[in-house]
């Protein structure tokens, strides 16, 4: 029989004894409030905090860590934590350069951030990737985070998170979903001068006024509210600026399509006025097509003071296409188009010498304008109003005047016309009354160093030069004759060019001695006896 010692026996059979930091898979035995206990395959139990393991169930096996025994030798202390912790730092490792999120508690707020705890690790959260305001309240909110950074220093493990990155990861993603060309379910965020931000699948888009309709939107307000759900179309995506442009007008045809057809150049239509400016209207022929009337193509008249006088907003007018420029989206109309140009009805029948009327539609301090007709106005210097000189009063605004074309200019549509040439010119009535010779007795008007005036007509003067004022040699005319002197003169010229009368006083003078001499001569003559 063979000896053998039974203790090696028994050794060979009884459990290892567990060693300080192994990890080992042990059996739940018993659950008390503060401990728990564990059969880990050893000499003694094994006892962990019950807080470790709260989600397990008595006869569950789980993995432990061993830490050591206690001080009385009953148990060996054992920490769950220990495990969780190890494998929870793997897992983050993992997460991290996965680029994956995770949950997270806020636990405390500390100086410059937050602590969070994930995976049972407490990880600190800057407030400037928290994403919070300073009035929002963070403790306890459970809130997902991107691992910034895993680094393992002297003082334990250091883990830096952020919830901001989180959002913008969401949003990348969101942006990078985003299709150019698609149609997506937009709400309006807020409404601006210019357009519209909305939200996009969480993301800012925005709507330029220009593509909300094919209408022009005068007010943004009066047509959106905030809140409002819109269907719109991704027009444009920026990358770098992380922009996306959407379009609610594309969603219809665009109504330039065959302009060319619908409105043809020189159509004659009929649209509504829907704005005034102060240089011109604008008028709408179908939604999202409108045409500008200049205030040149309003009316043939040059005197528009007031645009409202002819059109006003929401009018119906017809008007004629004049221009179309389908490329870019360019329409121009008239209203006087529709009529002949007045211009050609005057030139066609009127020429110079022609006698034309019209109403006195304006007054300036050099002459008058006068509407023949509608769009055709005439001037009439002030030189021209009348053979005697008077002033810019002379003509009253509506006072009607009949006068004589003395320059018409059809190209340029320009007429300039005379009231005084209706009737003979003083000059003319004084030829044909008076001639070189005749010998008139008038008041002196005037005296000067060289001569003095008589008014021969109304409005026509006459001159005596100082050497025909006397037969005589004087120095000063005055010191014979004073204006309201009444004198005769004869006409020794009459001068066509210059339209001017000569007279001389002398001439008579030396005439009437003369006559003196011969009637003398033949009153006291001796005839000789034979």
């Amino acid at each position: 029989m063979t000896d053998f010692n039974f203790e090696e026996l028994l050794e060979g059979y009884l459990p290892e004894d567990p060693t300080r930091g192994e990890e080992r898979e042990v059996t739940i035995i018993k659950k008390e409030i503060t401990y728990t206990y564990l059969d880990i395959n050893g000499k003694l139990e094994g006892r962990v905090k019950t807080e470790e393991v709260s989600e397990y169930k008595e006869g569950e096996v789980i993995k432990v860590q061993i830490i050591s025994e206690d001080k009385e030798g009953n148990y060996v202390i054992c920490s769950r934590r220990k495990i969780e912790e190890r494998e929870n730092v793997e897992k983050l490792n993992e997460i991290w350069k996965a680029e994956e999120t995770l949950k997270g508690k806020i636990v405390k707020s500390v100086k410059g951030g937050y602590i969070v705890e994930v995976l049972k690790i407490n990880a600190f959260m800057p407030a400037s990737l928290s994403g919070f305001n300073q009035e929002e309240k963070s403790l306890g909110k459970e809130i997902v985070v991107l691992i910034k950074e895993i680094k393992l220093e002297k003082n334990g493990l250091k883990v830096l998170v952020s919830r901001k990155d989180v959002k913008a990861k969401q949003d990348k993603e969101s942006f990078d979903l985003i299709s150019i060309g698609e149609l997506y379910d937009v709400e309006v965020k807020d409404l601006l001068d210019f357009g519209l931000s909305v939200n996009i699948n969480g993301l800012s888009g925005f709507i330029h006024i220009s593509e909300l309709s094919w209408n022009r939107i005068e007010n943004i307000s009066a047509e959106y509210k905030v809140g409002d759900k819109l269907k719109a179309k991704v027009i444009e995506k920026d990358k770098n600026k992380k922009s996306i442009k959407l379009s609610v007008k594309q969603l219809s045809k665009d109504p330039w399509d065959n302009i060319e057809n619908k409105y043809p150049l020189d159509s004659v239509i009929e649209g509504k006025v829907v704005r005034v400016s102060n240089f011109g209207v604008f008028v709408e022929l179908e939604p999202g097509i409108e045409g500008l009337v200049h205030i040149s193509d309003l009316t043939w008249s040059k005197k528009i003071k007031n645009i409202d006088d002819y059109v006003k907003i929401g009018d119906q007018i017809k008007v004629k296409v004049i221009l179309l420029d389908s490329q870019n989206k360019k329409l121009k109309l008239s209203i006087k188009s529709l009529e002949q140009n007045p211009w050609e009805a005057i030139t066609e029948g009127n020429q110079i010498g022609s006698i034309l009327k019209g109403k006195v539609v304006e007054v300036k301090d050099y002459g008058v304008f006068v509407e023949v007709k509608q769009g055709v106005d005439a001037f009439i210097h002030i030189s021209d109003f009348s053979w005697d000189k008077v002033g810019k009063d002379f003509y009253k605004l509506g006072q009607e005047v009949e006068f004589k074309v003395i320059e018409i200019d059809g190209e340029n549509q320009k007429i300039k016309g005379s009231v005084k040439l209706l009737t003979k010119s003083p000059w003319e009535t004084l030829k044909e009354s008076y001639k070189v010779g005749d010998r008139l007795k008038r008041t002196v008007t005037s005296i000067t160093d060289f001569g003095m005036f008589i008014e021969v007509e109304k409005g026509i003067d006459g001159m005596i030069h100082i050497s025909e004022v006397s037969k005589e040699f004087l120095k000063n005319i005055s010191d014979k004759y004073k204006v309201g002197d009444e004198i005769e003169a004869e006409i020794i010229e009459l001068n066509d060019d210059k339209e001017k009368v000569k007279l001389s006083i002398r001439k008579i003078e030396v005439d009437n001695q003369k006559a003196e001499e011969r009637e003398n001569i033949e009153k006291y003559s001796v005839v000789g006896e034979e």
